[in-house]
C-alpha cells in the first residue's frame, strides 16, 4: 500500500522484508559493539521477534542487520514506523540515533559516505528496565513485545535542506481553504520558494515564503473542495515543491468541535459506535501485517462500527491510512496503561509522555479520521499530585494542535472523591465495567447493574461541574471464552457476554446524553505471564468480541444488528 509522505523526487528505499538476526540477550543495550555480533539467524520486518517460535518470551537485547544499497556522498534518513522497547541505531557500526519511546515512528539522519553500501544494524531490547523504560511495565494489561513493529525506509535527502513533512488544517469547509505549514530541516535560509499542487490542478507559485522556527506557513483553497466523513471519506493530495525537494501529502477536508454536550463533525452530531482495538495477533504481536488490519476494519464495519479507539498507543499509519480510505473516526492516544506512583514520581516518566504526545501528533496530524487526542489512561488521575502532569499533557497537545479535542480515559471517577482533572477535557471519558466487576458478587448474572450504574456516573460528572461536556464510554465490557456455551449463562460464557454487550449498546444507542462507545474490546489480546494472570484464562484479555483468530463468538450477532440495523 501507498506511504505518505511521499517523496517523489528523491531516492525512497523500503526495506521490508528478511533481515539477519542474533538475540544477544543479557547485554548491555548502550555498550553494544555492532562488530562483535555474529548474526546466526533470519528475522521478518516488520515483526516481533518474541512472537517467533524460537525467541517465545524472551526478553533481552536482539540486533537485526541489513545491507543497503545506497547513493554515495548523500545523506540520509532512516525512518522506523515504530519498535520496542528501547532501540539502539548503527550504520556502518556507528551509533546514528535512539528512540526509547515504545510504538513512536522516528527518523534518524545517516551522514553520507563514499561507500555504496551501508550497514545498517537496529538493537531493541525488551526488558522492563525503569531506569531507561519510562512508559511499559511489565503488570500492563497487553503483553509488551520486542522488535522492529512497522515498516522502515531509508530516504536520501537533498544536499543543504529539505521538507520534512507538511501540515494541513481546514480553515473553512464551504470554500476548501486549508492552512499548511511547511516543516522543514537542514540548514534552512531565511524564505523559502514554494510551489503548490493539489489534486490534479496545476502548480501554483507561491512565491518566496518567510521561514520561522524552520516553518512556512500559506494558505490555499483546494479546488474542488469535497469534505471527508464516514458516509464520503473523500481524500485530497497536496504536492509541495520548495527548493529541491519535494513531499505530497493525503488528508480530507473536516472540522471537529465539541458543542455542549455534542461532537460534531462538519457541524453534524456523532454518535460514536465501535470498539477499543489493540494490534494483537498471536502469531504477529503488535506487527500486524496490512492483510489483517483490512480484515479487522471489515469485521468493524460489518458490524456498523464507525469509531476505533486505539487502545493504547499511537497506532501504525497504515491502519490510519485505511480508516482515512474507509471511514472510520479514530481516537488515537500516547501509550499508558494504570501508570501508579512510582511512573509518574519518576522525571523521565513525565519528559517521555510529552515527547510521545509530540511524535504521535507530528506523524498523525494529517490524518482525517483521527477526531480526538488522549493520554494517560486509567492513569492518577484522582489525585491532586498528578494535576501538573495532566496539565502538562493537554498543553502540549493544544500547542500542537488545535483542530482536535482532547481528552483521558478515566477510571476513577469514584476514587478518592472522585476524579480530580475533568475540567481540563473536552470530552469526559470513562472506563466502567458494571455487571462485570459486579457490585454484587453472589448474584451469577449482574446485568442490572448497568444501565442505572451509567446513570450514577453521569450524574456525579454533573455535580463535578462538567456535565456539559460531551459522555463517552471509552470501555465496557465482559470476557467470554470463544465456544464456552454454559447453562447458567454467566461470568466467561458467550451469553452473557451477549446479554451484557446487548443491554450495553441499547443503552448508548437510545440515550441522547452518550456521545458513544468504545466497547472493551474488538479481539482477545495476550496480556501479562505469571501468576498475576491467574484473573485471566489463557494469559489472555477474553473481553473480545472476537477471539484472537478473529473468530466471532456470539455477541458480535447482536452488536451488529443495534450498531447497524437499530
Amino acid at each position: 500500500m501507498p506511504l505518505f509522505p511521499a517523496y517523489p523526487t528523491r531516492r525512497d528505499l523500503i526495506l521490508d522484508g528478511i533481515w539477519d538476526f542474533v538475540f544477544v540477550g543479557d547485554s548491555d543495550l548502550d555498550r553494544l559493539d555492532p562488530a562483535t555480533l555474529a548474526f546466526t539467524d533470519r528475522m521478518a520486518v516488520p515483526g516481533v521477534f518474541d512472537a517467533s517460535p524460537a525467541y517465545a518470551g524472551r526478553r533481552g537485547v536482539a540486533c537485526y542487520h541489513y545491507l543497503v544499497t545506497v547513493s554515495p556522498g548523500v545523506t540520509s534518513q532512516v525512518h522506523f514506523g515504530a519498535c520496542g522497547f528501547n532501540t539502539r541505531v548503527f550504520v556502518d557500526g556507528q551509533l546514528v540515533g535512539a528512540c526509547d519511546l515504545p510504538y513512536s515512528g522516528f527518523a534518524v539522519t545517516v551522514p553520507a559516505s563514499d561507500q555504496a553500501q551501508r550497514s545498517l544494524v537496529v538493537a531493541v531490547d525488551n526488558r522492563f528496565d525503569p531506569e531507561r523504560q519510562f512508559l511499559f511495565e511489565p503488570w500492563y494489561d497487553f503483553y509488551g513485545y520486542g522488535g522492529i513493529y512497522r515498516p522502515v525506509r531509508w530516504l536520501e535527502l537533498p544536499a543543504a535542506w529539505w521538507i520534512e513533512r507538511a501540515r494541513i488544517s481546514t480553515r473553512d469547509l464551504a470554500t476548501g481553504t486549508i492552512a499548511v505549514e511547511v516543516l522543514l530541516g537542514g540548514a534552512v535560509p531565511a524564505s523559502v520558494p514554494l510551489r503548490l499542487a493539489c489534486d490534479d490542478a496545476p502548480l501554483v507559485d507561491h512565491g518566496l515564503v518567510a521561514v520561522s522556527a524552520g516553518r512556512a506557513v500559506v494558505e490555499m483553497q483546494v479546488p474542488d473542495p469535497r469534505p471527508w466523513s464516514p458516509d464520503s471519506p473523500v481524500l485530497h493530495h497536496l504536492r509541495i515543491e520548495a527548493g529541491d525537494d519535494a513531499v505530497v501529502e493525503r488528508f480530507g477536508l473536516r472540522t471537529v468541535v465539541v458543542d455542549g454536550p455534542r461532537l460534531l463533525l462538519n457541524g453534524a452530531p456523532l454518535k460514536l459506535k465501535g470498539y477499543c482495538r489493540h494490534e494483537a495477533h498471536p502469531q504477529f504481536g503488535p506487527a500486524l501485517p496490512p492483510e489483517q488490519m483490512v480484515q479487522d476494519l471489515q469485521l468493524m464495519r460489518a458490524m456498523g462500527c464507525n469509531f476505533i479507539r486505539g487502545a493504547h498507543y499511537p497506532q501504525d499509519q497504515r491502519f490510519l491510512d485505511l480508516c482515512d480510505e474507509l471511514g472510520f473516526l479514530v481516537w488515537e492516544e500516547a501509550l499508558g496503561w494504570g501508570h501508579q506512583d512510582q511512573q509518574w514520581s519518576r522525571p523521565g516518566f513525565r519528559a517521555a509522555n510529552l515527547a510521545q504526545i509530540e511524535a504521535m501528533i507530528h506523524n498523525s496530524y494529517n490524518h482525517p479520521c483521527i477526531i480526538m487526542w488522549g493520554f494517560l489512561n486509567e492513569g492518577g488521575s484522582h489525585l491532586p499530585e498528578t494535576r501538573s502532569l495532566y496539565e502538562d499533557c493537554f498543553a502540549v497537545v493544544r500547542a500542537a494542535d488545535t483542530t482536535r479535542p482532547v481528552t483521558y480515559a478515566s477510571n476513577r471517577i469514584f476514587d478518592g472523591g472522585h476524579d480530580a482533572h475533568f475540567d481540563l477535557a473536552d470530552i469526559i471519558a470513562l472506563n466502567t465495567y458494571p455487571g462485570w466487576y459486579a457490585m454484587e458478587k453472589d448474584e451469577p448474572r449482574p446485568l442490572a447493574e448497568i444501565v442505572p450504574f451509567l446513570d450514577h456516573c453521569r450524574q456525579t460528572v454533573a455535580t463535578l461541574g462538567q456535565g456539559d461536556k460531551p459522555f463517552l464510554i471509552s470501555e465496557i465490557g465482559a470476557a467470554a471464552l470463544y465456544g464456552w456455551r454454559d447453562p447458567l449463562q454467566a461470568h466467561y460464557s458467550e451469553e452473557y457476554q451477549t446479554d451484557y454487550l446487548e443491554t450495553v449498546c441499547r443503552e448508548v444507542m437510545t440515550n441522547p446524553a452518550i456521545l458513544g462507545v468504545a466497547l472493551w474490546q474488538f479481539c482477545d489480546c495476550r496480556t501479562y505471564a505469571g501468576a498475576r494472570a491467574l484473573g485471566r484464562p489463557r494469559t489472555f484479555n477474553n473481553k473480545g468480541s472476537f477471539d484472537e483468530y478473529r473468530r466471532p463468538k456470539a455477541a458480535v450477532r447482536v452488536v451488529g444488528r443495534i450498531f447497524r440495523d437499530e
